[in-house]
């Protein structure tokens, strides 16, 4: 045998090893991952929480559409002009929807980047509204990750829509809609003026 024919036997076995375990070690993790989104739904406990948390919050989907209909969190935002002399108060828009339901067509059903964009933004918005019901009532929402990433895509979204906007508000509404229209809408949270500069 020639002497490359005799190198590449081991290596061949190491390499189907590695594969072999590679794939077992995926299969495990997968078959974890699903366990503990099966706790998750069969045990209920305290909310953990912690910034760090936030970041894994991607790889466990919100399961509160299985849930009875009510309220949905909405967001609302209104942008301001900038000051013609520094003592002047903010003239302000009128509150407008940030994410509004995107029109359907037919290319949606192969390709729909725009409207998974927006369901990653609501989900946003949801999980600030759930952070914002388990906040402690002397506590600041500023602190929260959830608060500031919405803060930063409201910000974002004035700018993107008004290249003029020098500050920006934001509400988060909790709306139930009914077949008729709007049946209730309550505030729950307006934030401070934030500059948008």
């Amino acid at each position: 045998m020639p002497w490359s024919r005799v190198n590449r036997q081991p290596w061949g076995t190491f390499h189907t090893f590695v594969l072999v375990m590679w794939g077992a070690m995926l299969e495990a993790l997968f078959l974890l991952y699903f366990l503990v989104l099966l706790a998750t739904l069969v045990f209920k406990g305290r909310i953990v929480t912690g910034p760090w948390l936030f970041l894994l919050r991607a790889f466990f989907p919100n399961w509160k559409f299985f849930h009875a209909t009510g309220n949905v969190p909405h967001l609302y935002a209104r942008w301001a002009l900038p000051n013609t002399a520094p003592v002047d108060a903010l003239q302000w828009s009128q509150w407008i929807p940030i994410f509004p339901r995107r029109p359907r067509r037919l290319l949606h059903v192969f390709h729909n980047a725009d409207t998974n964009l927006a369901l990653v933004q609501q989900n946003l918005v949801e999980h600030l509204a759930a952070d914002l019901n388990h906040m402690a009532p002397d506590a600041d929402a500023r602190a929260l990750v959830s608060y500031q990433l919405v803060s930063r895509l409201v910000c974002q979204s004035l700018q993107a829509q008004h290249p003029e906007c020098t500050h920006g508000q934001f509400e988060v509404r909790m709306v139930l809609d009914g077949t008729t229209g709007l049946l209730q809408e309550d505030t729950m949270m307006r934030s401070p003026v934030l500059p948008c500069r």
